[in-house]
């Protein structure tokens, strides 16, 4: 999985301390755009999404987690999800709402950044679709790319190719809920992308691709 990051802004004060491998955005900068309001989470839907006690359905702005239950890592990172914000008093800086209704918001434990702890871990990463001109976005961009580096959680080994010669491309099509495996004489074999954060899989075998609930390309040799 190849992420491409946008430049990141520099001249910009930003204020931010490290403690205890966590980076702190200033939430002084961001009040002053939105005020923030304080509630309890009481559900995790998945690695980046969780429920309010009044209903507020929340999606935490400017990162992506993997795509539950498919994605890599997911599980673990719907978990670590639950052990930041589940049934604690945390803060809400409403960024806005997304096509399906949430509340795109930035999620503060005390001073401790939510969003910016799990791109910094590794369990989601930064939504490159956004331009990084909010200095909490240039922020959690650097987090991204050091997490990158360091190779942690989504950026590891458990979700890249495992196997050389396991070259079937599973491709999971989150619109319809579809997946689909290519052979390498598929017709769009080298467009494919295996984005395994997104619930894209290698496979070793034709037998193994369907055991996973993955049907064979209409697009191979063959299917027409």
């Amino acid at each position: 999985m190849k992420m491409h990051w946008g430049r990141v802004a520099v001249g910009i004060g930003l204020t931010a301390g490290l403690v205890g491998g966590y980076k702190y955005i200033n939430q002084k900068n961001i009040s002053k755009v939105e005020t923030p309001r304080r509630d309890v989470s009481t559900r995790v839907i998945d690695g980046d999404t969780f429920d309010m006690s009044d209903g507020t359905r929340i999606r935490l702005w400017g990162i992506d987690a993997p795509e539950y239950p498919e994605g890599c890592l997911s599980e673990l990172a719907k978990k670590r999800l639950e052990e930041l914000v589940l049934n604690k008093n945390i803060t809400i800086v409403n960024k806005g709402m997304d096509n399906f209704g949430r509340t795109l918001a930035l999620v503060y434990d005390g001073k401790l950044s939510i969003n910016q702890s799990l791109v910094t871990e590794g369990m989601a990463v930064f939504d490159e679709k956004i331009n990084a001109e909010d200095v909490d976005l240039q922020t959690m961009e650097k987090a991204a790319k050091e997490a990158e580096m360091a190779k942690r959680g989504v950026w590891s080994s458990k979700c890249s190719q495992p196997n050389p010669k396991c070259v079937i491309k599973g491709n999971y099509r989150q619109a319809g809920g579809t997946r689909v495996y290519s052979l390498p004489d598929c017709f769009n074999y080298d467009r494919i992308v295996v984005n395994p954060v997104g619930g894209d899989k290698w496979f070793c075998s034709e037998m193994e691709a369907g055991k996973a609930g993955f049907k064979k390309s209409l697009d191979c040799p063959g299917m027409k």
